[in-house]
């Protein structure tokens, strides 16, 4: 279980077009500048993401804010072009290199994204424990979609989940969510607002050309989310009253988007500077 004074209620993803050469650096670290006042203060990247970009861009953002006001969180075993290796060595490696782009000593929250039972050995948790020990990572934790989570349950060294969390999960999903939150982890949720997007339209911005872009690709591959007919305010919403959601992870470019979102989440502001 997590207990950081700035894990949010609601955090802040910095991914999709923050990892991309179309969103400017400044919009994001506007952004993230933002979200900090605002009280969002938990920070969702990954190596993965425009190869590095994202985690640059999010250590160039934060820069001038004090360290301990912001819960940052990062991922290790899927590297660019999706490349997979969650051997000690390449995690090791994949670690350091996510310090040196965020600018940090230390990850609050590291998760070893999607890893099979098998990749999850013993010489791989013993890196992870040490690193914990020495103070470069203060949390640990899987992110998945499916009963790759559970293994989290069964290594003493995890205290977190992130996973999707919305209507459309299945039963079963949820019996799995439920399982690792009475496990005593922490459950982050993500695609909260699967299905309940916009209908793509004409890009009128940079980013929203990454949006029309990525809707393009997604109903080429068939892989688009059928309509809920929820907004996204009441999908957040959703996720942020569902009972077993420690924190809930929201992706905007938008800064009107932001201050809607945070009012929802509940939260009143935060000081962003020393």
């Amino acid at each position: 279980m997590i207990d950081h004074p700035a894990f949010a209620r609601l955090g802040f993803g910095v991914t999709g077009p923050h990892a991309s050469l179309i969103g400017s650096v400044s919009q994001t670290r506007d952004l993230v500048h933002r979200a900090v006042d605002l009280g969002v203060t938990l920070f969702d990247t990954g190596p993965a993401y425009g190869a590095g970009r994202a985690e640059k861009r999010l250590g160039q953002a934060l820069r001038g804010i004090r360290r301990d006001k912001v819960f940052v969180c990062t991922k290790a075993g899927i590297h660019a072009g999706g490349h997979r290796d969650f051997s000690a060595g390449a995690v090791e490696m994949s670690l350091k290199e996510s310090l040196a782009r965020l600018q940090t000593d230390h990850i609050d929250l590291l998760l070893l994204h999607g890893p099979a039972e098998e990749e999850l050995t013993d010489k791989l948790i013993r890196h992870l424990e040490a690193f914990k020990a020495r103070g470069m990572i203060r949390h640990l934790g899987i992110c998945g979609r499916g009963p790759e989570l559970e293994a989290a349950t069964r290594i003493p060294a995890m205290d977190a989940i992130m996973a999707p969390l919305n209507p459309e999960l299945s039963a079963q999903d949820s019996d799995r969510l439920e399982r690792c939150k009475k496990a005593g982890l922490s459950l982050i949720g993500i695609e909260v607002m699967k299905g309940s997007a916009k209908s793509a339209r004409l890009p009128l911005t940079p980013s929203s050309a990454w949006y029309f872009a990525r809707h393009i690709k997604q109903s080429l591959l068939g892989r688009n989310a059928a309509p809920s007919g929820r907004s996204p305010q009441e999908s957040l919403s959703w996720a942020l009253d569902h009972p077993l959601s420690d924190s809930v992870i929201s992706l905007t470019t938008r800064l009107k988007h932001l201050d809607a979102n945070a009012r929802l989440a509940g939260l009143e502001g935060s000081p962003s500077s020393p």
